[in-house]
């Protein structure tokens, strides 16, 4: 068998992903078997478990992909100049996140099914540090660099304004999947108002 380049392996495994979120989308977590995956790729059995050992590895690619979609968002404000408010960093994130999945409501299948599975627990909080670390790092930019703090005592700002963003990423996840007359933009203009700066 000829050996395959790890480019072609990459495009494959992004492709699989793609495939999984879709049937994720459609037909929930759960309800999803490897079956469906395979068939919605198009791709043999053999081509999907050469990648993917299991649904739960593919789970964790495509949570990977989206977190590190979003960290890759906050690294490029934090290069711009001038560096948007923390309080802007919300609806970017919210709506690369919107952009890439079409609705949330994965993230909220996700998180329920993390409550009782130890593996997609471990998954989730590996996914949700990558996203604390880099609201942090975020902040305590900012607050050295428009406040004049030391990075000591902008690294205590950051820690304790953190969970105000995941506190308003997460309400804004849930009510997106969950209540039809959800306006995004209405909530992401009202809580940024209300954010620290």
């Amino acid at each position: 068998m000829p050996k395959v380049s790890e480019e072609y392996r990459t495009a494959k495994r992004a492709e699989i992903a793609g495939a999984a979120l879709r049937a994720f989308s459609r037909r929930g977590f759960h309800a999803t078997s490897m079956a469906d995956i395979i068939a919605e790729s198009g791709m043999s059995a053999g081509a999907i478990y050469g990648i993917f050992s299991s649904k739960s590895d593919i789970v964790f690619d495509v949570a990977s992909r989206v977190i590190g979609g979003r960290v890759h968002d906050i690294s490029r404000l934090a290069d711009s100049t001038p560096m948007p408010p923390p309080s802007e960093l919300l609806g970017v994130l919210m709506r690369g996140m919107i952009g890439e999945l079409g609705s949330p409501a994965i993230l909220v299948q996700l998180w329920g099914e993390a409550v009782t599975d130890l593996q997609l627990r471990a998954l989730a909080s590996g996914v949700f540090d990558r996203l604390v670390s880099a609201y942090r790092a975020y902040i305590s930019l900012w607050q050295q660099r428009e406040h004049g703090l030391d990075p000591k005592a902008a690294d205590t700002v950051a820690r304790e304004q953190t969970p105000l963003f995941l506190a308003a990423s997460q309400g804004f996840i849930l009510q997106a999947a969950i209540f039809h007359d959800f306006d995004p933009e209405f909530f992401l203009d009202r809580v940024a108002r209300h954010l620290p700066r």
